[in-house]
């Protein structure tokens, strides 16, 4: 009992300072044009579409956001340790970063177009590559670029660059070429010629005399002479290769429609394999054989230089979260809808208490799930925790809230057209509009058992019912607000009221955000609630008063949030997930521990705190 009582203390400690965690950082719609591995643990992916930088520290078991809605998408990524790196895209946009983009300097270059390559030999001299055929020099560690006599038409676009000494370097251009620069990057020339039609995309020279390239078509070329001439080399497929690693004599190359091809003989011979069917835009390995491979929409890990991959995460709906609920401290589920914060609309459910998330189905706005597994999507309904799903013809109107009493009965409410709230009672086989007072809109339900229940709108229209949802009354006049809810048969809050008698009469509280998206109480004074930009309020004292607690999330727009065993767990735009322990868990999370290479990970992402017979290790 000592040691629990002094491991929850030490916990409320370090949840003093709690911080929003993003647990869905890859989506489906995530593109990743680079990727590296700095070590078996340590790796970054730059997602294009999502416009911005990750991190992994467990091998890619779970990722960090570091940087999120640059100005400029990033492209291309170099990294000289496992902090250290720069990152170049869309605008000219040059990011440098001292910490592993904790923190980032930016410089942007619009007359230098999209940055699509770049490459470092030593701490402050290299070289970056446009997609109008430009190619530009910097010897202050990316601090500043001039640009060079690439000898290219802005036709032409740079894929990739690797220099061997500060003189000696390489570049793969399209319409077939590829040039080399004997003084430092300041003049290029074509070497070649090419037998064939090949688009290079990416290459790798061993010395100033070896080199292998690869692109188009599965054109596999191979030069002995550095450059002056170059053999075709059969490659076992006809899917244009994207990206190329080497370590020793082993090359794995990364494609189109899930192909992948790997020598284990400095590129004379090949052969292919299939992972997947979606386009594979970059990889990475280490020297033990472990590495990433960016994938749409997900990443795969080896542990054999390529010969075998394994999804290590697969992407989530790019969507507008709008509800979050949860059945119990392990289950839940969000809604998001399309619209132009997202491309998609899906459904994510969770397992592990909000921690990890994956697609579960179609979207829409309103959801609910009970402790019993019964719940409801829109006029879609489960029995067991959206495992699997059934739907029957829906009422004629947005439905934006949902509450489930039993398999059969469901509540419906939303608007603005036909709006109001439906009944059904044979699980959908039809619907009675039990609130019928014009177009309005209903935002949020919240029954406090099966009888007894509430509904509230933005514009305020607030209502109550005490015999489940059959009929409904109007409540006091309040303003508008998209969040209700009740601990008990008398206590209740919306985003700017509280009642101590059921509804009956409310008081107007201070403190609770503008924008209060969601409020919710775990015990009769203590409380939370979380506004549109994701900054969290508490009170401790029933509502009376409040006080921040979490802050702002930058770009983040909230559309619900929910409190599962101990923490916070948010909804927002573009399918981000954000969670954030503010209390002590009911069951303490336990994660699990493997061994990769030299270092110990785990499969929670944020801080951990190791320990070695007993002692916290630094």
């Amino acid at each position: 009992m000592r040691s629990t009582t002094l491991l929850c203390a030490l916990f409320l400690a370090a949840v003093s300072c709690a911080q929003w965690e993003l647990v869905t950082p890859i989506k489906t719609r995530s593109e990743f044009e680079a990727i590296k591995m700095v070590s078996d643990a340590v790796g970054y992916a730059v997602d294009k579409p999502m416009e911005s930088i990750l991190r992994t520290r467990d091998g890619g078991a779970t990722w960090e956001r570091m940087a999120n809605n640059l100005s400029n998408s990033p492209v291309a990524l170099f990294m000289w340790d496992d902090l250290r790196g720069i990152a170049v895209g869309e605008g000219g946009q040059v990011y440098r970063t001292p910490n592993g983009f904790e923190t980032i300097t930016g410089a942007q270059n619009p007359t230098f177009g999209e940055l699509s390559c770049v490459f470092f030999v030593n701490d402050t001299l290299g070289w970056a590559g446009s997609l109008t055929g430009k190619i530009f020099r910097s010897t202050n560690s990316g601090v500043s670029w001039t640009q060079m006599n690439s000898g290219q038409s802005t036709s032409n676009f740079m894929t990739a660059i690797q220099f061997l000494d500060t003189q000696t370097g390489y570049a793969s251009c399209s319409g077939g070429e590829m040039l080399k620069s004997t003084d430092g990057g300041l003049t290029w020339q074509s070497v070649g010629p090419f037998d064939q039609l090949v688009l290079p995309r990416d290459f790798h020279f061993y010395n100033d005399q070896l080199g292998v390239a690869v692109g188009s078509a599965g054109e596999v070329i191979r030069t002995t002479d550095g450059g002056a001439t170059w053999d075709s080399i059969p490659s076992n497929t006809t899917y244009s290769m994207l990206d190329l690693e080497a370590l020793g004599d082993t090359l794995v190359a990364c494609g189109s429609w899930g192909h992948l091809i790997i020598s284990t003989d400095a590129g004379l011979t090949w052969s292919g394999i299939q992972v997947g069917a979606s386009e594979h835009k970059s990889l990475s390995l280490t020297a033990s054989g472990a590495g990433l491979l960016g994938t749409d929409g997900r990443i795969h890990r080896t542990a054999d230089f390529g010969a075998t991959w394994n999804v290590m995460v697969e992407g989530t709906w790019h969507t507008r979260l709008n509800k979050v609920s949860f059945a119990n401290g392990d289950t839940g589920v969000a809604v998001g809808w399309e619209t132009m914060g997202g491309f998609e609309s899906g459904t994510l459910r969770t397992l592990d208490g909000g921690r990890h998330w994956e697609n579960a189905g179609p979207g829409g706005l309103g959801i609910h799930l009970r402790s019993t597994g019964v719940g409801s999507r829109g006029a879609t309904f489960t029995q067991d925790f959206f495992a699997t799903t059934a739907g029957i013809q829906a009422p004629n109107m947005a439905i934006r809230c949902n509450w489930s009493i039993d398999a059969n009965t469901h509540i419906v409410g939303g608007g603005a057209v036909n709006g109001g709230i439906y009944r059904t009672t044979n699980a959908g086989g039809n619907w009675t509009r039990v609130l019928n007072v014009g177009n309005i809109t209903i935002n949020d339900l919240w029954f406090v058992d099966d009888l007894q229940g509430y509904a509230v709108g933005e514009y305020g229209d607030n209502y109550r019912t005490m015999d489940g949802g059959i009929t409904w009354t109007p409540l006091p006049p309040m303003s508008g607000s998209h969040t209700v809810f009740f601990l008990d048969a008398q206590l209740g809050w919306t985003k700017n009221f509280r009642t101590t008698d059921g509804g009956a009469t409310w008081t107007l509280m201070g403190g609770t955000p503008q924008q209060t998206m969601s409020i919710f109480f775990t015990d009769p004074d203590t409380g939370y609630a979380v506004s549109y930009t994701g900054q969290t309020v508490r009170s401790l004292d029933g509502g009376i008063t409040w006080n921040n607690l979490l802050p702002d999330i930058l770009n983040a727009t909230v559309g619900d949030a929910a409190w599962v065993d101990g923490a916070i767990v948010i909804g927002c735009n573009n399918g981000d997930i954000f969670r954030a322990q503010v209390s002590c868990p009911q069951v303490a999370f336990v994660p699990v521990i493997e061994q990769t290479s030299q270092y110990l990970c785990t499969n929670t992402s944020g801080t951990v705190q190791w320990f070695l017979n007993g002692n916290p290790m630094r």
